[in-house]
């Protein structure tokens, strides 16, 4: 049975709602923190994009948490500009590892939350792959990602007209495999209309970024070819 629990845990700030979506009675592949975006621009964990990828990676058989940073609806806190913010997203890895100790656990982050995702990489050595969804380069040193070596896998639409795709693609060649880059033609920022098209590149990368769901006959269709703009093809 599917379940959607509205849960806190502990923050370095006091506690941190979230939601945790899983199957119950069911061991989880895998499990996955979902970072939301700017909290100063109405970012939160109800961000669409943000329930995209916690949609994309539950289909994949993972345990997926999506919660709010501190100050944040609920959440105990006051904003501190990325720094915080990390430590409340290393508070969410640590909720689902004392769930599940020996299950794999990713971290997915859009826009601002692409950031802390990347600083939480490079923080904890326990996390098994990086999803970053329009990630924002004004805010972090690019070489960060030239020395995480997990796998990283980069969407981002080419209007995005908050985070230039072009830095994406001048700095992509430059960080550390194994990595994959999806660019959709004519997507902006928020992903309007296009979410189902983020979805199923996260859903075919998912031997990137070694999540292994049972095999199921809609598995079976995921893992037929899927055509991207500038998409890195993934390996067998």
């Amino acid at each position: 049975m599917v379940k959607v629990k509205s849960i806190t845990f502990d923050g370095p700030s006091g506690r941190l709602e979230g939601i945790l979506k899983f199957e119950d009675s069911v061991h989880p592949v895998a499990m996955v923190v979902i970072c939301h975006p700017h909290p100063l621009f109405q970012g939160t964990m109800h961000n669409k994009v943000v329930f995209g990828l916690a949609e994309a990676f539950f289909s994949l058989g993972c345990e997926v948490l999506r919660f709010n940073f501190r100050g944040v609806g609920i959440s105990a806190g006051k904003y501190d500009e990325g720094r915080g913010e990390t430590q409340d997203a290393l508070a969410a890895l640590h909720y689902l590892r004392q769930r599940h100790p020996a299950v794999p656990c990713h971290v997915a982050g859009f826009s601002f939350g692409a950031w802390i995702a990347v600083e939480v990489c490079r923080s904890s050595e326990v996390v098994a792959s990086l999803t970053a969804v329009a990630p924002p380069f004004k805010y972090f040193d690019p070489a960060l990602l030239r020395a995480i070596r997990v796998p990283k896998l980069f969407l981002q639409g080419t209007a995005d007209e908050i985070c230039p795709p072009d830095q994406l693609q001048s700095l992509f060649p430059s960080f550390s495999e194994p990595k994959a880059i999806v660019l959709l033609e004519g997507v902006g920022h928020f992903f309007n209309g296009q979410l189902e098209a983020l979805k199923a590149a996260v859903e075919h990368h998912r031997r990137l970024l070694n999540i292994s769901p049972l095999r199921t006959e809609s598995n079976e269709r995921r893992e037929r070819p899927l055509l991207f703009l500038l998409a890195r093809p993934e390996t067998s």
